[in-house]
């Protein structure tokens, strides 16, 4: 299983940026996700995403 240990590119980042609560829960779950099942993370933000997009992402059988 790959290690990410950057960012996923479908969320942006700027370290002058405010980042609210969400967006840090955001990243912390993504990246929780793609730690634990090994996927890719999402080309697209997250809130772009189709209904099928974010359930193939999310739904995983094996856990």
């Amino acid at each position: 299983m790959p290690l990410f240990t950057s960012r996923p590119p479908s969320i942006a980042y700027r370290a002058d940026a405010p980042c609210p609560a969400d967006e840090r829960l955001l990243v912390t779950l993504v990246t929780t996700w793609v730690l634990a099942t090994g996927r890719t993370p999402p080309a697209a933000r997250p809130g772009d995403l189709t209904p099928e997009e974010l359930i193939d992402f999310w739904a995983d059988d094996r856990i």
